[in-house]
């Protein structure tokens, strides 16, 4: 059996000693965990925004992201839909971090979707059924509510 060069053996803990360095930075960035987020844009425009491509028609007014120290995250959106004031998307679920870049796993049943952060704000493709979209994903940006 071959033994691995040592040029090998190094170059794989200068990655792993990068990869945890890498994994610090986000976690130092939502330190501590618990944060609170407010919905800024859809697609770029500032709200209120009509859902792209939602049936019935939905327009988002407000919208709230919570992440959790125990892993878990929800998200609300209010709005119109079928011109009625109320509550037109929700999910939640277990949230993790790798490097800068979240990864939602819903426990709503919808496909797995992601969120890049960064220092005051989180950018997130959120899964389009969440917010009544026929779009696979929706992009959406959130601020840090201080």
């Amino acid at each position: 059996m071959a033994r691995p060069s040592s040029k090998l053996v190094l170059f794989g803990v200068a990655a792993a000693v990068l990869a945890s360095s890498l994994a610090s930075c986000g976690s130092d960035l939502l330190n501590p965990v618990t944060h609170t987020w407010t919905l800024q844009t859809i697609g770029d425009v500032p709200l209120p925004v009509t859902v792209p491509n939602s049936s019935p028609v939905t327009v988002i007014t407000s919208g709230t992201a919570t992440t959790s120290g125990d892993g878990s995250y929800s998200f609300t959106f209010t709005g119109t839909s079928e011109s009625d004031e109320q509550v037109v998307g929700t999910d939640h679920g277990h949230w993790s971090i790798t490097s800068s870049t979240f990864l939602y796993r819903s426990a709503n049943g919808v496909p797995d979707y992601i969120g890049a952060l960064n220092e005051l704000s989180m950018r997130v493709s959120l899964a389009g059924q969440i917010v009544h979209s026929s779009n696979q994903t929706v992009d959406m940006v959130f601020s840090e509510t201080q």
